[in-house]
């Protein structure tokens, strides 16, 4: 189940953050394979974990959900001096739901990452930007079990209860036009240049379109990932491990996630 994938993970970020399960006031989990349509899988999660005195919610954005969770545990902190410590975490389980059949099911990995986010008195998150593009809502995903077409024997024989592509790939235009202008916004918003950014990491496993949208924000392409990988959500977290492995000698100040 995706919540013993995620269970996993949050018991290892608080070993490292040096906290307990009973420490956590939030937690906010994102995934693209619940558990269930409802109960919401992080209060599933907040069970199993033991996280009694925690609050729980699910963010559904697919690949874009990890940027989600961090902006939206750093909003909540700032506005709720009540909540000192949030646990995230991303996670999915993609592949127990894909159609075989369909072309692109290699893409998908099962993964999690977990992040223990508390307030300070340093410099930490600076801001987040969003941007949606409807037209493609219906091109990849999981079209029957939900109000549009619930769970029904036809559904399931025609395989619209399982993730496949309906119209295809994404043009690789998507993000390698978008994604640079979004982090102009960012920096404009946030105050930052190009040059200030020691990590740029993208959702994202086209290699070509790393290097294209990496040289369209002005950031070197050795600052960013080259890990081709697909967990979906917790893909960004992923990379921000191994990036700070012992074994690799990088560090970084200024993180810019772009999904």
């Amino acid at each position: 189940m995706t919540s013993d994938l995620a269970l996993a993970v949050c018991k290892e970020a608080l070993k490292r953050a040096g906290r307990k399960a009973e420490d956590v006031d939030l937690i906010i989990l994102g995934t693209t394979s619940p558990d269930y349509i409802t109960p919401s899988t992080s209060v599933v999660l907040q069970y199993k974990l033991g996280a009694k005195n925690a609050g729980a919610f699910d963010v559904g954005c697919a690949c874009a959900a990890f940027p989600a969770l961090v902006a939206t545990g750093a909003g909540l902190i700032t506005t709720n001096p009540a909540l000192k410590t949030v646990l995230l975490v991303g996670v999915d389980m993609i592949h127990r739901l894909t159609d075989p059949n369909d072309p692109g099911c290699f893409l998908w990995s099962d993964g999690a990452g977990a992040v223990v986010l508390e307030g300070g008195n340093e410099a930490g998150f600076m801001g987040a930007a969003f941007q949606a593009d409807g037209a493609y809502a219906a091109g990849w995903g999981i079209l029957a079990g939900g109000t549009f077409e619930p769970a029904n024997v036809d559904a399931v024989k025609d395989g619209r209860t399982m993730m496949r592509r309906e119209a295809g790939n994404y043009p690789a235009s998507v993000n390698e036009d978008n994604w640079p202008r979004l982090f102009r916004r960012l920096s404009d918003q946030c105050g930052f240049s190009a040059h200030q950014v020691d990590q740029l990491l993208f959702t994202q496993i086209s290699k070509s379109s790393i290097e294209v949208a990496a040289e369209r924000c002005n950031v070197p392409v050795e600052k960013c990932h080259m890990i081709m990988q697909n967990t979906v959500t917790p893909a960004l977290p992923v990379f921000r491990w191994h990036w700070t492995m012992p074994s690799n000698s990088a560090r970084s100040n200024e993180v810019t996630l772009l999904s």
